[in-house]
Parts: C-alpha cells; sequence; structure tokens
C-alpha cells in the first residue's frame, strides 16, 4: 500500500461485501450492512445503486468480466472465516486477534465475537480511516497500530491488553502474500510466543505457482493488486504449507482454494475463480525449529 495511505484493497472488500449483501436473504452468502460505510463517494453510490436487482447484476457482470475471480473470491472466504471463526470461538478461544484487519466488521456481526475480547491490528493509516467510518459502533474491539514490516507485534498486542497463554483465534486475512518473508516468520513467531497451544490460526495465502507463471486470468488479478501499490509478494506451494507450518509450530487442519470452497457452497460461478488463493487452518502445537522462509516472487502486473 501507499505509505500513509488506507489499503484500497481492503476497500474493495468491503464493496463486495457491500454488494454481496444486496442479493436476497436465501442466497446471500454475507450480510455486512457496515461495508457501505467504508467506500468512498463513487464506489458508495455504486453499493446504494446495487439494492436493484438488475442494477446490481450489472455492476457484478462488469467486475467480473473485468477483473474475473476477487470479488467471488472475496465473498466466498469471508463466509468460510466467518463460519471458522463461530467455530473456534464456540470450542473456546477466548481472544480473537484480527491481523491486518482492514474493514473487517465481524466483531459487529459475528454473534460469537461478543463473548471474545477483540483486538484488531492494522497499518496506522488504514485503522484511523476505520473507526472514523465506525464512530462509536467501532467501540467493541481493541485497536492495535502496527506495521507488520517495521514493528513488533508481540508487544503492541500485550499492551493493548492481551493476556499471554490464552486459546486465541487469529485471523491472518488478505495480508500473508503481501508482506516479506522476514515480516511473515516475525508474525508467526509473535503467535508462538503469546497464544497457548490448541489456538487456531486463519490465514490466505497465494500458490507461489502462480506468482512464477501466472495464466491469463490470473495476470488480470495480479495486475489489479499491482496497480493499486499493492503488489503479492510471497507465495507458498500448498504441498509444502504443511512442512512449512509445523516447522513453525502451526500443524494445517484444513487448507483449500477459494474456488473448492465456492464449489462447497454451491456457487454456479465457482470455476471463474483462478485456483491460487487458499485458505488455510491450522492450530498451534509445540514449538518450532528453525526453518527455511518462503519463497518470495515478484507479482506479474
Amino acid at each position: 500500500m501507499q505509505s500513509g495511505a488506507p489499503s484500497r484493497t481492503a476497500e474493495y472488500m468491503a464493496l463486495f461485501r457491500a454488494l454481496e449483501s444486496t442479493r436476497a436473504r436465501k442466497r446471500r452468502l454475507v450480510e455486512d450492512r457496515a461495508a457501505i460505510r467504508f467506500l468512498r463517494p463513487r464506489l458508495r453510490a455504486v453499493a446504494w445503486a446495487a439494492r436493484l436487482a438488475p442494477v446490481r447484476l450489472a455492476i457484478v457482470a462488469f467486475i467480473d468480466r473485468r477483473w474475473p475471480g476477487p470479488r467471488l473470491s472475496g465473498v466466498v472466504r469471508t463466509r468460510v472465516i466467518d463460519d471458522l471463526i463461530e467455530a473456534a470461538l464456540g470450542a473456546g478461544c477466548t481472544q480473537l486477534v484480527l491481523l491486518g484487519a482492514g474493514y473487517d466488521t465481524r466483531a459487529l456481526r459475528l454473534a460469537a465475537a461478543a463473548s471474545a475480547q477483540v483486538f484488531e491490528v492494522d497499518h496506522p493509516a488504514t485503522q484511523e480511516r476505520k473507526r472514523r467510518a465506525l464512530g462509536a459502533a467501532g467501540g467493541r474491539s481493541r485497536y492495535v497500530p502496527v506495521d507488520f514490516e517495521r514493528d513488533a507485534l508481540a508487544p503492541a498486542l500485550v499492551a493493548a491488553g492481551l493476556e499471554r497463554g490464552e486459546r486465541s483465534c487469529v485471523l491472518w486475512e488478505g495480508v500473508f502474500s503481501y508482506l516479506t518473508a522476514e515480516a511473515i516468520d516475525g508474525t508467526l513467531a509473535a503467535l508462538g510466543e503469546l497464544c497457548a497451544r490448541g489456538s487456531i490460526v486463519i490465514l490466505t495465502y497465494v500458490d507461489r505457482r502462480v506468482l512464477e507463471a501466472p495464466s491469463a486470468d490470473s495476470r488480470r488479478w495480479l495486475a489489479a493488486v499491482g496497480d493499486v501499490d499493492e503488489p503479492f509478494l510471497t507465495g507458498l506451494d500448498p504441498a509444502q504449507a504443511p512442512a512449512f507450518f509445523a516447522a513453525r509450530g502451526l500443524l494445517v487442519r484444513e487448507d483449500q482454494s477459494t474456488t473448492e470452497a465456492a464449489r462447497r457452497l454451491g456457487q454456479r460461478d465457482a470455476e471463474t475463480i483462478p485456483p491460487f488463493y487458499r485458505l488455510a487452518l491450522l492450530e498451534l502445537g509445540d514449538a518450532p525449529a528453525p526453518a527455511a522462509q518462503p519463497k518470495n516472487s515478484s507479482a506479474v502486473s
């Protein structure tokens, strides 16, 4: 992201959730009435217009034709993550940590979040805009301004009131692939230091192979994130993911592409999602041994 500027990809994710919220109740995957608050006036007008079904269909068709995959992938991953968080909090996690929270509204939307202390960690510029947009409604969370490339995560969370050694649910959505390998390892090490064994970590990442040899549709997605100065930097081969995470004290419980998740959710357009964007459910286990870092690749724009 541009230095000192709020995240554009976070805003587009909010737009996708706002559009999904205008679908018929029985068909929508996500309902996020607060998402529209984070949109600049032009995009807010688009979201308002989408309340008319024919307009919504035209808007979605335009987005999906120009940038195949990101909209549906984003909505699907939101739904899957919602379900995973509710399951983790229902199973005894007492703290919910949203790393790179962006314009995430789960503290407001998820009933299970009411029983947990929520910490939202993000770049100060994005966080400041979010707090202004939500006003008093955003008071449910404790906000922790952190730049993952520069700041130490563990002391910032402890200073905000995170209890060491508690079973926690940590979400790291849409951030892993934008960071350097060093920042990724530093963040995972901090989670191992702070959270109890049995804690849950949910994260998204991109298949390293698409950064090295993208398809035509994938190239348009990669170009889109590059155009807003938020290119994918780091990928991970799914076949190597279990060993990579095990070396950092994390056990892979689930690992799926958003294409696969869309199929399971019965989305007819699932095959329009390039299958490189992945969602992993991890569990914190024993202390890790030293390991090699993930391979970095520059996104093709």
